[in-house]
């Protein structure tokens, strides 16, 4: 059996329930919370969660994962003194890694094009490919690509995992639950009128920890 790297007994609270599950090295983890006003904060609980950074009870990190954070640039940046792939890269990466040169197998974009000019997808390859090398246990999630970005994407995760890493995928559709080792779906507890106010952003979720 692979090497056990995160260990979850399930979470529960007032409003749903998260079941039990096991990330093991050459795992991908796909977390389905359905979309609605409470993604991004169950995304943000979780994620802090598998990072490390905030404990809970029914969960043992025996590796931490490191988040793929989308790339950011201001508006008077991105208008005067654009980051190129190259900045970017030099900037976040290690450029000893071979997922740096892999990069530009996989999109079709070089060095020498700007970041603004890049779809949402090709962003998030790329700030995958920084956290891939510096480290091959990540969480990442694929917020603002459409179904042939993302599921390139997940392929390319897979990849990088295959042999020494591990992921979980926070995402708020079911599209991958055939394309991954493990789907876990959230189990709402809430009845149906409060839940509507959850999704809509009316009320907000107990939380984990």
């Amino acid at each position: 059996m692979k090497e056990l790297i995160i260990e979850s007994k399930g979470i529960k609270t007032n409003h749903y329930f998260i079941p039990p599950f096991e990330l093991r090295k050459g795992e991908l983890v796909t977390i389905f919370l359905q979309g609605g006003a409470h993604f991004d904060d169950m995304k943000a609980q979780l994620t802090a969660i598998f990072t490390g950074k905030a404990h809970h009870e029914n969960i043992k990190i025996f590796k931490p994962l490191t988040f793929a954070e989308s790339f950011k640039e201001s508006k008077f940046r991105r208008i005067f003194n654009p980051t190129s792939v190259f900045v970017y890269l030099k900037r976040n990466a290690n450029p000893k890694d071979i997922v740096i040169s892999k990069i530009f197998e996989i999109d079709t974009f070089s060095k020498k094009d700007k970041m603004k000019d890049l779809d949402t997808s090709q962003k998030k390859r790329l700030s995958l490919c920084l956290v891939f090398s510096k480290t091959k246990n990540i969480v990442f999630d694929l917020r603002g690509e459409g179904p042939v970005g993302a599921n390139k994407t997940v392929e390319f995760v897979k990849d990088e995992i295959k042999n020494d890493g591990a992921a979980i995928l926070i995402d708020w559709a079911d599209d991958m639950k055939d394309n991954c080792s493990k789907f876990i779906a959230i189990e709402w507890l809430a009845d149906f009128e409060e839940l509507k106010k959850i999704v809509n952003g009316s009320i907000s979720l107990s939380k984990m920890c």
